[in-house]
């Protein structure tokens, strides 16, 4: 008997036992459903963070100061992030485009008239930061290069800023206070959403205003900075961190980093968790095999006479050893495809239902379906049934024809 006549005989008995194959299956449909949904989340997460992070420029590099690696050595003459460092990295660093230092002020209430916001997110900075932060402003503009040499007391703010502050709808033009500080608002920042956090409450001034009429001194708490187009981001931070060794007398006390690295990181964890995810959830794949093998044994035992009376007409062992791999094969591989149509539907519907409700965006969560692991998971069940048909179906192939012949 051939393998397509093996084929049609599988798909026979599976006709004749159909709760039987389906109970039979049930373990590697569970199995493959199981991988190739935590492959989903995986790949869904993935995509949110990429996409998340992309928000803000995922070529952005990150520069702080970090003397922590010293192990008790002294910091010689570089005691602080200073702008200094911002425009050292902009001479020396020549794979750089872009550098701006950022100063975070906190616990810094702002009020206009009797309307006040007790916790905005204030932020000092340079002209730069808005291309290295892709943030636009959806009235009047953002702060200029002679906002920041004239330390004008101008200011950009968030939607929850405007809303709370002028509530009338027209903040450009109005002015806002500080303690110690009156601003005037020149624009309002389009509102960018990050993983549950958003600059709705931010207001940006220039950094030489903080500095030199309202806080004094001249630290800074980091830099970041672009890469030059044609140049990687791990050039860049390579670039950087030459520069200040450079300045710090080869000194450890800087940290360079980039909103890439961020996201590969995450992706490196997610990988990592959903490997061992699929991997435990593959252990039902096992128990599906071994379901596989219960039943064939079960076939074997039904079908001794129909054995028997193949082996007496001719039928070759490797025939009959064909026709039961064959079953067992179908089996899974039925069961995977059933699995696989199983974690493509479920993945089609969480998505759906997170751009209907939109979270943890508004574009919902991308249940990205891979085939390609998909197609691993069919095939590794298919690989699953031969194993476990191997004993069953070499049990079949060496029943003797005189013997199969005389059971009940």
């Amino acid at each position: 008997m051939g393998f397509f006549e093996s084929f049609r005989v599988a798909l026979d008995m599976l006709r004749l036992h159909k709760l039987r194959a389906f109970l039979t299956m049930l373990g590697v449909i569970i199995g493959v459903a199981s991988v190739s949904m935590i492959i989903e989340v995986k790949n869904g997460f993935t995509h949110f963070l990429t996409d998340e992070i992309k928000k803000l420029g995922s070529d952005t590099i990150i520069v702080f100061f970090n003397p922590s690696e010293l192990k008790g050595e002294g910091l010689g003459s570089v005691g602080k992030m200073t702008m200094d460092d911002v425009s050292f990295i902009r001479d020396r660093a020549t794979k750089v485009e872009l550098a701006s230092g950022i100063l975070l002020i906190q616990g810094r209430p702002v009020k206009r008239n009797d309307n006040e916001l007790k916790d905005p997110r204030v932020i000092a900075t340079d002209q730069n930061q808005a291309q290295l932060s892709l943030v636009a402003t959806v009235q009047g503009r953002h702060m200029t290069l002679e906002d920041v040499r004239s330390m004008s007391n101008v200011c950009l703010i968030g939607n929850e800023v405007a809303a709370k502050l002028f509530p009338e709808g027209e903040p450009l033009g109005g002015v806002v206070n500080f303690s110690g500080l009156t601003l005037e608002v020149v624009g309002v920042m389009d509102r960018v959403d990050i993983m549950g956090q958003s600059n709705g409450k931010d207001i940006w001034m220039p950094i030489s205003t903080a500095q030199k009429k309202w806080l004094g001194g001249d630290a800074i708490s980091y830099v970041t900075c672009r890469p030059k187009p044609g140049y990687t981001v791990q050039q860049g931070m390579d670039n950087v961190w030459e520069a200040l060794m450079a300045k710090s007398g080869n000194k450890p006390v800087y940290r360079v980093d980039s909103r890439e690295s961020i996201v590969n990181v995450f992706g490196t964890i997610l990988g990592v968790a959903g490997a061992v995810l699929a991997g435990i959830a593959a252990l039902s794949l096992l128990v599906g095999g071994i379901g596989i093998m219960n039943i064939m044994l079960v076939s074997v035992t039904e079908r001794t006479r129909e054995i028997g009376l193949r082996k007496a007409v001719g039928a070759h062992r490797s025939a009959i050893l064909v026709q039961f791999l064959v079953e067992s094969a179908f089996l899974s591989i039925v069961g995977g495809l059933i699995g696989m149509a199983i974690a493509w539907l479920v993945g089609q519907g969480v998505t759906a239902v997170t751009i209907a409700t939109k979270f943890p965006t508004k574009n919902g969560l991308n249940m990205a379906f891979d085939p390609a692991t998909a197609l691993f998971a069919v095939s590794f069940s298919a690989l699953i049934g031969v194993i476990f048909g191997i004993y069953p179906a070499a049990r079949a192939s060496q029943l003797s024809p005189i013997e199969a012949l005389r059971s009940e």
